[in-house]
């Protein structure tokens, strides 16, 4: 009889596991309502100084993020401008930038008289200041919030790779692709040099932090600045971690900062678009270029040759596809049945403090963004 009991416990044990993980899925599956175009009207062309934000061209939309009142800094990659969406979503208007590719700027110059050449990502700071990786020009700078005036912070402008444990100004990149803050640390993913290079921003020095300059997938558990990093592109960063995408590595990986070495995330390696439902380890990817982090509870990663958003599940290590799941290209309208919405070569991902996500639709033309 006892047997029996608990046998029939056991059974009803896994039967209410069983419920709770499919709930789980399926909270996982519901967790954004719809998507919605919330800047761009899907065509390129010239940088308007303002307009309407639906009806305004916004060329290949990488980079976003947030101010404190609610409004958006976004990076137009093509039009080499940086433009600000108000916190009503209503209306663009050009902050940064001529609209001509170019290399100027000194310090002091009026941000909207500063020549970007494809600037990649931006980061705002607790003051109000814009940063901006200006990626073929091998610099970041920032935008004063008070004086909306120019400020160089590393880089002089020419392609290479010196000037560590020296003056950040002074120092050579190649290809500022992206950059994230904490605090009084900037980090600065240099791209080209297969590196993540570390600036003080209380000192003005620079140093590598990750990275020997080799093009290679990392030693899981290796000391970060002796690995090699295949195209480090996208950056995030949280108390514990400094998280990285690898873009011709497909792959994800973070940095520990209180030991300094770097473990494997997510993706094999090998370029593919396979994984779901499993461990993210376990997964491929497609050229990734973009990430935002909820600490630990997500990270969502633009996918960005499988025209998909995903999400590692930080608690259980699981993966799945937010939006994008069918892999291919296009633009098929915003609404709900959110997995299955299409996506064009998608860069740029930002989690707002409400849930939602943004997202640079890049081919798409549009900035985007999934509401919970």
């Amino acid at each position: 009889m006892r047997r029996r009991l608990w046998i029939c416990l056991i059974f009803m044990q896994a039967a209410v596991m069983g419920r709770a993980q499919v709930e789980a899925q399926q909270i996982e599956r519901a967790q954004f309502r719809r998507i919605v175009t919330i800047a761009g009207n899907g065509k390129t062309g010239r940088a308007a100084e303002q307009g309407r934000a639906l009806d305004v061209p916004l060329s290949n939309p990488f980079g976003v993020q947030p101010e404190a009142d609610g409004s958006l800094i976004v990076a137009s990659y093509d039009q080499h401008v940086i433009y600000r969406l108000d916190a009503n979503y209503r209306n663009l208007k050009l902050i940064a930038g001529t609209g001509k590719a170019g290399l100027s700027g000194s310090d002091g110059d009026r941000a909207t008289q500063v020549d970007f050449n494809q600037p990649h990502e931006v980061q705002v700071d607790a003051e109000g200041n814009i940063y901006i990786a200006d990626t073929q020009n091998n610099r970041v700078g920032l935008i004063d919030a008070e004086t909306r005036r120019w400020k160089l912070i590393a880089g002089t402008g020419e392609q290479g790779f010196a000037g560590d444990n020296g003056p950040a100004q002074r120092a050579l990149m190649n290809q500022a692709y992206s950059i994230v803050l904490d605090e009084d640390l900037l980090f600065i993913a240099d791209l080209r040099n297969h590196r993540i290079r570390k600036v003080d921003l209380r000192t003005g020095r620079i140093a590598t932090v990750c990275g020997n300059g080799k093009s290679e997938l990392p030693t899981d558990g290796g000391l970060a600045v002796e690995q090699p990093l295949a195209g480090p592109r996208s950056l995030a960063v949280d108390p514990e971690n400094l998280w990285i995408v690898l873009r011709e590595g497909n792959s994800v990986w973070r940095i520990d900062r209180h030991d300094d070495r770097i473990y494997h995330v997510a993706g094999t390696g090998e370029k593919g678009f396979t994984g779901d439902g499993g461990q993210a380890r376990n997964a491929t990817f497609a050229g990734p270029k973009g990430i935002a982090v909820d600490p630990r509870e997500a990270l969502y990663i633009a996918d960005t040759e499988n025209h998909a958003i995903r999400k590692v599940n930080l608690r259980t290590g699981g993966i799945s596809t937010v939006v994008g799941n069918t892999g291919q290209p296009g633009f098929d309208g915003d609404g709900g049945e959110v997995a299955r919405r299409k996506l064009a070569r998608p860069h740029g991902v930002c989690l707002l403090p409400n849930g939602n996500l943004l997202i640079g639709d890049s081919e798409n033309h549009r900035l985007r963004m999934l509401e919970r």
